[in-house]
């Protein structure tokens, strides 16, 4: 497409217009250079904005792009177009206008944009996708939409609190749609490698309104509940993992639902070619009823898969027992329990619990039934010689800063399927994969 020369003097006299380079000198020789960075990033934006204006309305005129969004309207059904003025809210937060063919009948169940335009160019809720990247990036890693505001402003972004959380919640809506590829690069593979998926919960307040309570006091009830959530990352050949290859991060509340969501991941990294798949968790039944049938089902062998029980959670039971033996043996007992759990010996520690604990029936002690169930898990010392992981570090840590530092806050209270994909967009967020997500949804 052949810019017109009329439009790029403008451009350019736009820019002498905006930055003043004498100026910009004068401020620099004060040895103010923040001003002098302030000043022009300031005009940059201004710049940008007019220059994005004069380029939307010039190609929203041309014949071209409106046969384009005719067949556009052709593919999706949409009649009686006709032209209207259209808004479209900028990377900067200002708001530029420019005419779009707009579409007066739509087939029935229709809940796109009307606007042509805003379809060809995936700026629903009239916002571009630079802005949808920036207002959800920054309300996902921000304490509050609040601040998120604050940070973008003080970036010369223009935007107010309801329309971050506006705008971050349809864009997370959007892209949740595909969650278990849309953070995938292209060709992304877990062949050849050494697995490692840990998985266990967090903790969220939910908001949750009763219909039979009115009035201003008591309004809806605010239930804790427990967010699923899981990592699928890889360790090298020292058992240490593997930096270079980013994790995967997602969540949900339901039991089925976080294994359904997890089963897509691994589908699509085609899981059965992994030279090895460790899973970690904690004793959770929920969880290791379910992990195995998985990876069955999906066509990993049975001797590739390690089922693991962290071995923090494990020495938390572990010390929970001692209370049962006699005060000044406990020092002697603890000692010796966790050399045989290390080595994953059962059948040693259930003699030292007979020895040690007087009158104890063995079937109804809780505390040893709890390694009786996990006794295939425990062999720690199997596992740090082939130097594979033993704890689920991996995963407590994401717990704490995905879900914990952004959606466990005392006064938050969330509708659980605003927290769902708010923390899927976190955890793409932190796993450094928010690129990739923008390249598979707007490419």
């Amino acid at each position: 497409m052949q810019i017109p020369l009329s439009l790029v003097k403008i451009l350019e006299t736009e820019f002498e217009k905006l930055i003043c380079l004498e100026e910009c000198c004068s401020i620099l020789m004060e040895g103010n250079l923040y001003e002098f960075e302030k000043q022009l990033h300031s005009a940059f934006y201004d710049l940008y904005n007019k220059v994005v204006d004069k380029l939307i309305n010039f190609v929203s005129s041309t014949s071209d792009f409106e046969n384009l969004q005719r067949q556009k309207a052709e593919e999706l059904g949409l009649k009686k177009l006709v032209y209207r003025t259209a808004t479209l809210q900028l990377r900067t937060g200002v708001k530029i206008k420019y005419e779009s063919l707009y579409a007066k009948s739509v087939p029935l169940g229709y809940d796109q944009a009307r606007h042509l335009s805003c379809l060809i160019w995936a700026s629903g809720l009239s916002c571009s996708p630079m802005h949808k990247s920036l207002s959800c990036l920054f309300s996902v890693l921000c304490p509050s939409f609040d601040v998120a505001k604050s940070l973008l402003n003080y970036q010369d972004i223009s935007v107010n609190s309801d329309r971050i959380r506006q705008v971050s919640l349809s864009f997370a809506e959007d892209c949740i749609q595909n969650r278990t590829s849309i953070q995938l690069e292209a060709g992304e593979t877990l062949s050849d490698k050494r697995v490692v998926i840990a998985m266990d919960g967090g903790r969220t307040r939910t908001r949750v309104y009763d219909p039979k309570k009115v009035g201003r006091a008591e309004k809806f009830e605010t239930p804790w509940r427990e967010p699923k959530m899981f990592v699928i990352t890889t360790c090298d050949s020292e058992g240490k993992v593997n930096k270079e290859c980013k994790p995967i991060y997602d969540s949900t509340f339901g039991d089925d639902e976080v294994f359904e969501i997890l089963e897509g991941y691994l589908k699509n990294l085609e899981i059965e070619k992994a030279a090895s798949v460790q899973f970690i968790a904690d004793g959770a039944p929920w969880i290791w009823n379910r992990v195995k049938p998985l990876l069955l089902k999906l066509g990993v062998e049975e001797s590739k898969i390690i089922e693991t029980l962290d071995y923090y959670h494990a020495m938390e039971h572990l010390n929970e027992m001692l209370v049962y033996f006699e005060k000044e043996e406990q020092g002697s007992y603890l000692k010796k329990l966790k050399n045989a759990l290390w080595k994953g010996e059962f059948t040693k520690m259930t003699n030292l619990v007979k020895k040690g604990i007087s009158d104890v029936e063995l079937d109804d002690f809780n505390p040893l039934n709890y390694f009786r169930k996990q006794q295939e898990r425990i062999d720690y010392q199997s596992l740090k010689s082939e130097e594979r992981p033993c704890g689920s570090g991996v995963i407590e840590s994401a717990i704490r800063r995905i879900i914990n530092l952004r959606f466990k806050g005392p006064s938050s209270f969330w509708y659980p399927e605003n927290a769902e994909k708010l923390i899927f967009m976190r955890g793409v967020a932190l796993s450094g994969r928010w690129e990739i997500m923008m390249k598979n949804q707007f490419y």
